[in-house]
């Protein structure tokens, strides 16, 4: 432990310094930088905003596969969603959701994010937990794999007597090996220690009084680290090297507060004939020069102006947060194609970081199923919860359902790193082009939906939009079925009754089903006065008046395309009369048209 902490002596006080800075705890950094009359600094904290908006950007979680490979038959995939399921269940009993802002924050801040995965014995399940990485100190083979995990916090001795009982005495100090008791306000060093044998909790302070040993009967370290890339060996966060332009932006502010503080109280400068001056309000002051009197004020130079836009962009530059991201761009003098190279740069990182605790987020959750299998294998399990928008509710046996398949997969997307906006578009475009199906679309959306059943909905609602189109072309067509000896009360009737069935709560295609539902059929002496050439009411299709012929929508015995024509297709008067000679005779010659409707 103690060589772990010196080869990370440089790593903690820069994690100290940061953690220092983002408290606004600058004297802690520089002594006597700040003045007695402004203990805080004057400026907005650059690295508070910039570690905020990218760990809310950075914590939306991502979504879950079990899936080892391609799956087939009925029975892989089902084997596939129950164990997705289980997968969803320890991040969501786990409140992983809540807890992802606070992790990326430290992910961003320290440049690290220890995942740890602890067995809950009394649900009898594994659970995740982010741990703050200021001194910690994971230990990793060559492979990558953590070896050891170390864990040093400070804790009241007060609350630790009431943890430990049997060792309060020595942690308060009353036994003979310490020369004087300890009060219960002072904190007192812990140190945890974790490798694939042991967890060992112990007090460097109390001659390494160990206060808890166990063995780890899970074999491993269960830890997965998420490292933000470095290019040496060391975690450095986001704003490492924002801290010294943040201070000095600070420093220019408070010299500015200074120089108008004296502009504004600067000795008054009178001619020599001013023997009284009098001062408040409404005062007058007698001389020959009155263009003489002024204020000998200090003129802040134009260099110190550019001083402080040099260090506001220096600040900016190093937090790697454009100014479109906060929306602060002057949107006048900057072009569409400016503002996406702007945040060119920011959504790269957020892309970078999504990869790296996706990896750490993947290396937790196969520990969660291999220590699921390994503590409670025979133990029957219901889990629930939400998927995408869908409640489920499974049962499961770790040795039956899991059977040593711990691969999991986890993706932020095709479109991580792009703002909900950009992805959209995209989407839109590839699926325009049909390079993507609208399945995959709908997988990708920026948000929580369950994509089996909304494609369900849009299914039905388009079947309900075709069934209106149907009926409005139907009663548009009202007029020409007049025109053709046909009865329009019957489609106009049904279309009444689907109002009152709606204003009824009844539904859309169940209206429609009775509007029209066919009559029953008449009996076969029904049709039997009817004269010959004409069928009987029994001819006639769903909704048609007696006697119309269900094919054509005309009258019987008419051909198509003489419904308005005299007997046999003779044309009517109108066409006689349009034959005339230029003398006002009729022309006696006819001829027969026979027309069908396009």
């Amino acid at each position: 432990m103690e060589a772990l902490r010196r080869d990370s002596h440089e790593r903690d006080a820069r994690h100290q310094t940061i953690f220092d800075a983002r408290a606004q705890k600058l004297d802690s950094i520089a002594p006597g930088s700040m003045p007695d009359a402004w203990p805080r600094p004057i400026t907005a904290n650059a690295i508070d905003t910039a570690a905020r908006q990218l760990a809310e950007n950075l914590a939306p979680l991502p979504s879950i596969n079990c899936s080892s490979g391609v799956t087939t038959s009925n029975r892989q995939k089902a084997f596939v969603a129950k164990k997705t399921k289980i997968a969803y269940s320890y991040v969501l009993d786990s409140n992983l959701k809540a807890k992802m802002p606070q992790g990326c924050d430290w992910y961003l801040m320290y440049g690290s994010m220890p995942i740890l995965v602890e067995p809950d014995f009394e649900q009898g399940r594994p659970r995740l937990r982010i741990d703050n990485p200021l001194k910690s100190y994971p230990q990793f083979d060559l492979a990558g794999k953590c070896i050891s995990y170390t864990k040093v916090w400070r804790e009241p001795a007060r609350q630790l007597a009431a943890k430990f009982p049997e060792h309060a005495d020595a942690i308060l100090g009353r036994d003979q090996s310490f020369s004087r008791q300890t009060t219960g306000d002072t904190e007192l060093e812990l140190v945890k220690y974790c490798d694939k044998d042991q967890y060992v909790l112990y007090m460097p302070e109390r001659s390494n009084l160990v206060l808890m040993e166990t063995e780890n009967r899970f074999g491993k370290v269960p830890v997965a680290v998420a490292q933000k890339p470095s290019w040496d060996d060391q975690d450095r966060g986001q704003f490492d090297d924002v801290v010294w332009p943040m201070m000095a932006n600070n420093r220019m502010a408070m010299l500015g507060l200074q120089a108008t503080q004296q502009t504004v109280r600067a000795p008054l400068a009178i001619p020599t004939d001013v023997q009284r001056i009098p001062f408040g309000d409404d005062a007058v002051i007698r001389t020959n020069s009155p263009e003489k009197i002024r204020r000998v004020g200090t003129d802040m130079p134009q260099a110190a102006w550019q001083q402080g836009a040099m260090l506001q962009a220096e600040v900016m530059r190093g937090t790697r947060t454009p100014a479109s991201a906060t929306g602060d761009v002057d949107a006048s003098i900057i072009t569409g194609r400016g503002v996406d190279a702007l945040n060119g740069g920011y959504d790269v990182q957020i892309a970078t970081g999504q990869l790296m605790i996706g990896d750490a987020l993947e290396r937790a959750l196969e520990l969660c199923f291999e220590m699921d299998e390994k503590y409670w294998p025979d133990s029957k399990k219901v889990v629930s919860g939400v998927i995408n928008g869908t409640p489920f509710e499974e049962s499961y046996t770790p040795a039956k359902d899991i059977k040593g398949n711990y691969r999991v997969s986890v993706s932020y997307g095709f479109a991580s790193g792009m703002n909900p906006n950009q992805a959209l578009v995209f989407l839109l475009q590839l699926r325009g082009d049909q390079l993507v199906p609208r399945d995959f679309v709908q997988r990708q959306l920026p948000m929580d939906v369950d994509v089996a059943d909304l494609q369900r909905q849009v299914d039905i609602e388009q079947v309900e939009d075709a069934l209106k189109q149907g009926i409005f072309s139907m009663l548009s067509s009202a007029g020409i079925m007049a025109q053709q000896g046909m009865d329009p009360m019957i489609v106009l009737s049904q279309a009444a009754s689907i109002i009152e069935m709606r204003e009824k709560g009844v539904p859309m295609h169940e209206a429609i089903l009775k509007a029209f539902q066919p009559e029953p059929a008449a009996s076969p002496t029904s049709a039997a006065g009817a004269p010959p050439g004409i069928p009987g009411a029994s001819e006639g299709g769903p909704g048609m008046p007696p006697g119309m012929d269900a094919a054509s929508g005309m009258p019987g015995g008419i051909a198509p395309g003489q419904a308005q024509m005299g007997p046999g297709g003779a044309p009517d008067l109108m066409s006689m009369l349009a034959g005339l000679t230029s003398s006002g005779r009729p022309s006696m010659s006819t001829s027969v048209k026979r027309q069908v409707p396009a």
